[in-house]
């Protein structure tokens, strides 16, 4: 037994003796206590960015590279001190891993996409003009609260015909909610739900439910985005192909959904309408 601990022993130091001494070449720009840090990820570090004209390229890698053995440096310190074995530090790192092969997926996705003819960009600025030449800015008179665990509650707010009644409502029911004038870029609306708004009777509120919050609002004025000068074909192009990724990755999500297991606990189990929204809403 002893033979085989000392075995055993030694093995792990020739290991961690090899891991020392690693030494930066070939693909390997640094060493970090015998963790290697490479060229790619240099450049994923520098990523999409646009390095300006008689800048040296290296000058940037190098900067790069710094971030990231002064990143290595502290990751490492704080192993030291078992904070990857906490609970916080695993759910966060599921979180951000979902994240970004959600990102990935739908980097993938959008090579597959067409590139829309310049007929195509035409017919979708004319039929969106509130994201192109008739965009504006609206102020607006907003309350927001979270949205509320019993959807019903939202729903009693469609018999409120004005911010005073939608605040009425909301203190009856016992509902926090911060309420000042902000501004509404008619660009993020986009053009149906816009129109909707627009054919609201004047100060009728409308009710934007949304990434866990709900937005009630009126319009209190407006004033026009100037594009002169401005090349909306880019940006027309660009939106038609976000478009069409969302719709992607909704089909993606439709399949993965119908093909998956999923158990919830009784009180948390969505009910069936929030099932049918939850397929119908685009994929963030």
């Amino acid at each position: 037994m002893f033979h085989q601990r000392y075995l055993y022993g030694a093995l792990c130091f020739t290991l961690l003796l090899a891991g020392c001494e690693k030494e930066p070449e070939g693909q390997v720009a640094a060493v970090v206590n015998g963790e290697e840090i490479t060229l790619q990820e240099i450049n994923a570090e520098v990523g999409d960015a646009n390095i300006p004209e008689g800048i040296d390229k290296e000058v940037i890698q190098k900067a790069a590279l710094s971030r990231i053995v002064e990143r290595r440096l502290l990751a490492q310190s704080a192993r030291e001190e078992d904070l990857d074995k906490t609970p916080e530090y695993l759910i966060r790192r599921r979180q951000l891993e979902d994240s970004l092969l959600v990102q990935l997926l739908g980097k993938r996705a959008e090579r597959t996409l067409r590139v829309p003819d310049q007929q195509a960009v035409d017919k979708y600025m004319a039929e969106n003009p509130s994201m192109f030449a008739g965009r504006k800015v609206f102020t607006i008179d907003r309350i927001q609260f979270p949205l509320p665990g019993n959807m019903e509650q939202l729903k009693s707010l469609e018999d409120d015909h004005s911010m005073t009644d939608v605040a009425a409502k909301l203190d009856k029911l016992g509902i926090k909610y911060q309420r000042g004038a902000a501004k509404m870029d008619s660009a993020q609306l986009g053009q149906k739900r816009l129109d909707q708004i627009k054919a609201l009777p004047e100060g009728e509120p409308f009710v934007i439910p949304e990434n866990g919050m709900v937005t009630v609002a009126v319009i209190t004025g407006e004033s026009p985005v100037s594009a002169e000068g401005a090349d909306m074909g880019p940006m027309a192009m660009q939106a038609m192909r976000n478009q069409e990724l969302a719709k992607a990755l909704q089909e993606r999500l439709k399949q993965a959904r119908a093909k998956g297991d999923i158990k919830y606990q009784p009180q948390f189990a969505p009910s069936s309408d929030e099932e049918k929204k939850s397929e119908k809403a685009p994929a963030k």
